[in-house]
């Protein structure tokens, strides 16, 4: 009778192990507040394949916009229609993206032509990696994403690290190219710089009215005029 209790003791003490140990196991899981599924590990793998599929879709985007922009094929369908608005309407494009995707695609293209046959098989996965070098010279986007190499030593990459050798290089006065623009933005600078050389001419034109007619001659007149032509023909 002793003999079946102490077999029975033992018995119950290996059942309360296990259930400690299951307990434990789902008060690790409550910490997370999540417990996941079988059904939730195939979907996360599902969906990890979608983003490993399309990783350098910017690109693909980025190229195709670059050759409808350049060959102005957007006004196919709509002659009247400049690039901006096309993106926003056929694509719902905020202002500014679709130039960044142009801009980035074309950093990236700039660096496999340079890098490449140097040996280096790494570059940008995504346009927030070239998002702050795009705007830089073509040779300072080589110096710089060489610089991001060298500082992740076969690790990450990251938008951050790039973020922070371009930051790095900016104090050291490395100077960017001029951004992109949109077209509105475009048209409104070239106004301002016509509107600033007319003004220009203006001047010119009342200067010449001022003089007194006994001290005008050809070679002020000339002069004035030569003035007035080199602003006309300026098309910066």
């Amino acid at each position: 009778m002793k003999k079946t209790k102490k077999v029975a003791a033992k018995a119950g003490k290996s059942v309360n192990q296990q259930t400690v140990e299951v307990t434990a196991e789902v008060v690790v899981e409550s910490k997370d507040k999540t417990v996941f599924t079988a059904a939730d590990k195939a979907d996360l793998e599902k969906q990890e394949g979608v983003i490993a599929s399309n990783v350098g879709a910017f690109l693909v985007l980025g190229e195709a916009l670059s050759v409808i922009k350049d060959r102005e094929l957007h006004k196919i369908t709509e002659p009247t229609l400049n690039f901006d608005a096309y993106c926003a309407k056929k694509w719902g494009f905020g202002e500014k993206y679709a130039y960044r995707l142009i801009s980035s695609y074309k950093c990236v293209q700039h660096l496999k032509t340079q890098l490449a046959p140097n040996g280096v098989t790494l570059f940008p996965t995504n346009e927030a990696q070239v998002r702050n070098m795009a705007s830089l010279s073509p040779e300072d986007q080589v110096k710089i994403w060489s610089a991001v190499l060298k500082k992740a030593n076969g690790g990450g990459i990251t938008a951050a690290t790039v973020d922070e050798v371009v930051a790095g290089k900016a104090e050291k006065s490395t100077k960017p190219n001029a951004t992109f623009l949109t077209e509105s933005e475009k048209a409104d600078k070239t106004a301002k710089a016509e509107h600033k050389k007319l003004k220009t001419i203006a001047k010119l034109v009342e200067k010449a009215r001022k003089v007194d007619p006994a001290e005008l001659n050809l070679k002020k007149l000339l002069d004035i005029l030569d003035k007035i032509e080199e602003l006309l023909n300026d098309e910066s």
